[in-house]
């Protein structure tokens, strides 16, 4: 019996680094406002992978914010694109922890992933005020001072920046309650411009047992941490 239990308790883990390798494996092309796409894109979403594919040939910048606020709790991404002349487009998108009693039924257009999709917003702004929240980014040493060497993990609460400017890809990173995140302007100017009227997760101190409520690793939904390399990038997803 005992052979029996401790099989049964490795299985999930290896379902988990396989499934991890088949997450690392999709890049992400958008379509992020559909909930399996997002799911099995993600670390490729907030590793830029798709804004540095493009930069060489990008002329104008692309920045691309994600806040994590306890990954099953929320997230907020902040994609700043090229629009008009002169203007920049900005999609935001705020995902919550899943409310099951919004469940669409409707036999004529059911919508079983409802609970899981994001609220979206979208936003155009000058080209002078997207040169203000770069100057923000610059304020904090974005291109000249590296990402955090430790892990940042699911249930923390952190900045990831990645951007195309000059056609070089950047990527930096902010993590509470380090001086930098405190010191951040960028969020200040994200909400104003942000009328999803979702307020954001305010940073605390968590545990895996505050959020999970348990201490089984196996019964850690959706825990992860990602790491940046010796690069400066983030390339390193790790299950834990």
């Amino acid at each position: 019996m005992a052979e029996l239990k401790l099989s049964y308790i490795k299985i999930p883990r290896i379902l988990l680094y396989c499934i991890l390798i088949l997450l690392t494996a999709c890049s992400y092309k958008g379509g992020g406002e559909q909930p399996l796409v997002r799911k099995f894109t993600w670390f490729s979403y907030i590793a830029g992978s798709d804004i540095k594919e493009r930069c060489n040939e990008a002329k104008d910048q692309r920045i691309r914010f994600v806040y994590n606020g306890v990954y099953t709790e929320q997230v907020r991404s902040y994609d700043i694109i090229p629009a008009a002349k002169g203007r920049y487009e900005i999609k935001i998108s705020v995902t919550e922890e899943a409310d099951l009693s919004s469940i669409s039924t409707n036999l004529e257009s059911p919508d079983f992933f409802k609970p899981w999709r994001p609220t979206l917003s979208l936003s155009n702004v000058s080209k002078n005020e997207v040169g203000i929240l770069w100057k923000t980014l610059i304020d904090i040493g974005f291109l000249d001072s590296p990402p955090p060497s430790v892990n940042l993990s699911s249930i923390d609460f952190y900045w990831i920046v990645s951007a195309c400017v000059g056609g070089k890809f950047r990527q930096n990173a902010y993590l509470w309650p380090h001086k930098k995140f405190k010191m951040a302007q960028f969020p200040k100017l994200l909400s104003l411009w942000d009328f999803t009227d979702i307020p954001i997760n305010q940073p605390r101190k968590t545990s895996v047992f505050s959020i999970y409520g348990t201490d089984n690793i196996d019964d850690h939904r959706n825990y992860f941490s990602v790491k940046f390399g010796n690069n400066g990038l983030l390339t390193n997803n790790i299950l834990e």
